[in-house]
C-alpha cells in the first residue's frame, strides 16, 4: 500500500484451505460481518498485506477496527457474490491492461477484434469469438481461406441455426461446455474445414468460446496449445464484454418485468424503447419441452440461447418487441398497433414454433389480449399464464394458444380455482379416492374421470380404459362405496368434474391433503 492506495493483485473467495495474501480484494462469502468469523478475517488479511475485504450487510458499517490498512468494503445484501465476482474482475482486469507493457512475443490486443487477431496469428487460422448464446462477437480471418460454415457465421453474426441443431445432436462442438479447459477438435464435418474449439470461462462461469479455423496449414499440438494460451488471454476481454451486455441486458429484463406487472413508473421509459402501450401492446408467452438437450449445457446458458432465439423470432414480427424468462415461462411483449394485427398474431407466431421444432424443442405458444393500457398488461399476462396451463394440462405440442380457441376450459378455470381454495371438506369424496389408490394402486380416480369425461357412457368408458363393460361397471360400485357419492345425482356428477379438475392445479389442497 502507498499513499493509501493499494495494489490489487487478484479477486478471491475467501478459502479456509487458502490463506490470504498480498494486494488481494477478499470476497467474505459467508462470513457475516460483526461476527468473531469477520474479525478474525479481517485480522489475517492484515497481517498478509491484503488490500480490501468485501462484505455484504444490510446496515451501514459504523466502525473498522483501529489501525486497519486492509480496506474494509460494503457490498448491498441483495447483490449476488458471483456478480461481484464479476464486476470486481472485469474493473481489475481493465486497470490491469492500461497499465501492461507490451510483450514481443503476443502484443496486448486494445479490443475484441485485436483479441481475435492475435489469436489468428497465435493459433494460425481464421478466427471466431463467440458469446454463449452463439452470437458473434469479433473475428479475424487474416488471410486464411474461410468455408461456407464459417462465412455465414460471420455474415449472420450467429452461428447457422441448422449447424447449432447439428452440433446438438452430435455433442460434437458443443463439448467445450462439457469440458471448458479442453480443446476440442471438431473435423468430422465434410462441408467444414478442421475446427479447434475452446470454452472461455473466468470464476466458474463460461462467458464464451472461440473457435479457430484449420487455414494454409494443419492445427496440430502446437495450434492446440496456443489456443489454451489464447483463452486464459481472452477471460478479461470476455468479462468486460459480457458486463456491458448483462448491463444493458438486465435494464431490458427490469423493463419488460416492471411493464408486465404493469408498474406506472416505467410508462416513459417504455415509450422510448418502443413500447407505447397506449398504441397497443399484447402478451405472448412459450412453454418448451427439450428432448436430448446435452447434460453439458447449464440451465443458464440454454435459457440464454432460448432467449436469444425468441428475441430473433419477435424481433421479425417488430423491431421493438421484447422476450423476458419468467419462472420456468418465457414471455415476449409485442407492440400490436391494431386489433387486426391483434387478431393475425397466432398465425405470425407460427414459423417460430417451427423453428423450434427443428432445433428439438417442443414448444406450445399463448397470445394474450390486446391492451391500450399499462394497467392492462398483466391481465394480459394472466391470459397467457392460464392460456399454457391448459395447454400443459393437454401436453401439446406446437399448438399456439388463443381465448378464442380455449374458451370454455378459460370459462371453467376461475369456478376450478374457486373450488380448490373452498373448503377441504367438501372435497373429502374424492380425497378418499385420492387415498385409496394410493395405498392400495387401485385406478379409481381414474375410473371416474373417464367416466364423466364420456357423460356417463359405460361401453365408451370401457373402451376408452381397455376394460370389459362389466368389469368396470363393478369398478363404478366399488369406487361409489368407498367415496360415498351417488353418480346418478346430476349435482354431484358436476361437483366431482369440477373437483377432479381442479385437482391439477398447481399447489391444489385436494392433492396437498390426501
Amino acid at each position: 500500500m502507498d499513499g493509501g492506495l493499494a495494489q490489487i493483485s487478484d479477486v478471491v473467495i475467501v478459502d479456509s484451505a487458502c490463506p490470504p495474501a498480498a494486494g488481494q480484494v477478499i470476497l467474505a462469502v459467508g462470513v457475516q460481518w460483526g461476527t468473531p468469523a469477520a474479525r478474525e478475517l479481517t485480522t489475517e488479511a492484515e497481517r498478509e498485506g491484503a488490500a480490501a475485504i468485501v462484505f455484504r450487510a444490510e446496515e451501514t458499517i459504523d466502525t473498522v477496527p483501529p489501525g486497519t490498512r486492509t480496506s474494509v468494503l460494503l457490498a448491498d445484501a441483495h447483490i449476488g457474490w458471483a456478480q461481484l465476482l464479476l464486476l470486481l474482475r472485469t474493473l481489475t482486469s481493465a486497470a490491469q491492461d492500461e497499465t501492461a507493457t507490451e510483450s514481443t512475443d503476443h502484443p496486448v490486443p486494445s479490443s475484441m477484434h485485436g483479441l481475435a487477431d492475435a489469436i489468428a496469428v497465435m493459433v494460425g487460422g481464421s478466427v471466431v469469438l463467440y458469446d454463449r448464446a452463439h452470437r458473434v462477437i469479433a473475428y479475424a480471418v487474416q488471410g486464411h481461406e474461410i468455408d461456407n460454415v464459417r462465412r455465414d457465421a460471420i455474415l449472420g453474426k450467429r452461428t447457422p441455426e441448422q449447424w447449432i441443431k447439428r452440433f446438438t445432436i452430435d455433442r460434437s462442438a458443443y463439448q467445450t461446455f462439457r469440458n471448458p479447459d479442453e480443446v476440442i477438435r471438431v473435423d468430422s464435418y465434410e462441408e467444414m474445414r478442421t475446427r479447434l474449439r475452446i470454452a472461455v470461462h473466468a470464476g466458474g462461469e463460461i462467458l464464451g468460446e472461440i473457435s479457430v479455423a484449420e487455414g494454409r496449414q494443419p492445427l496440430g499440438a502446437e495450434a492446440e496449445r496456443a489456443l489454451k494460451h489464447a483463452a486464459s488471454l481472452a477471460a478479461p476481454f470476455m468479462l468486460r464484454h459480457r458486463v456491458a451486455e448483462d448491463t444493458d441486458r438486465t435494464a431490458r429484463e427490469q423493463l419488460l418485468r416492471g411493464l408486465l406487472e404493469g408498474n406506472p413508473a416505467l410508462e416513459a421509459q417504455a415509450v422510448g424503447s418502443g413500447l407505447d402501450p397506449s398504441r397497443g401492446l399484447t402478451t405472448v408467452g412459450f412453454i418448451m419441452r427439450v428432448q436430448g438437450r446435452p447434460d453439458a449445457t447449464s440451465a443458464e446458458v440454454f435459457a440464454e440461447r432460448l432467449i436469444h432465439l425468441l428475441s430473433l423470432q419477435v424481433h421479425s414480427l417488430d423491431p421493438a418487441a421484447g422476450v423476458v424468462a419468467i419462472d420456468g415461462a418465457y414471455y415476449a411483449l409485442i407492440p400490436v398497433p391494431t386489433q387486426t394485427a391483434h387478431e393475425q398474431l397466432a398465425t405470425r407466431l407460427r414459423p417460430a414454433i417451427a423453428q423450434l421444432r427443428r432445433l428439438d424443442i417442443e414448444a406450445c405458444a399463448a397470445v394474450g389480449r390486446r391492451t391500450t393500457n399499462l394497467k392492462e398488461v398483466p391481465t394480459s399476462r394472466g391470459d397467457v399464464d392460464d392460456q399454457l396451463l391448459l395447454l400443459g394440462r393437454r401436453e401439446s405440442s406446437g399448438v399456439i394458444g388463443t381465448k378464442e380457441m380455449l374458451w370454455a376450459d378459460m370459462t371453467l378455470l376461475p369456478a376450478e380455482r374457486a373450488v380448490a381454495a373452498g373448503d377441504p371438506e367438501l372435497t373429502e369424496h374424492l380425497r378418499r379416492l385420492l387415498a385409496h389408490d394410493r395405498r392400495h394402486g387401485t385406478e379409481f380416480v381414474k375410473t371416474l374421470r373417464v367416466y364423466l369425461e364420456v357423460f356417463g357412457s359405460t361401453s365408451a368408458a370401457a373402451e376408452r380404459l381397455v376394460l370389459h363393460p362389466n368389469t368396470l361397471r363393478h369398478r363404478l360400485t366399488r369406487l361409489t362405496e368407498i367415496a360415498g357419492i351417488d353418480l346418478e345425482d346430476p349435482s354431484q356428477r358436476l361437483a366431482l368434474e369440477l373437483q377432479l379438475r381442479a385437482s391439477v392445479l398447481p399447489g391444489a389442497e385436494i392433492h396437498s391433503r390426501s
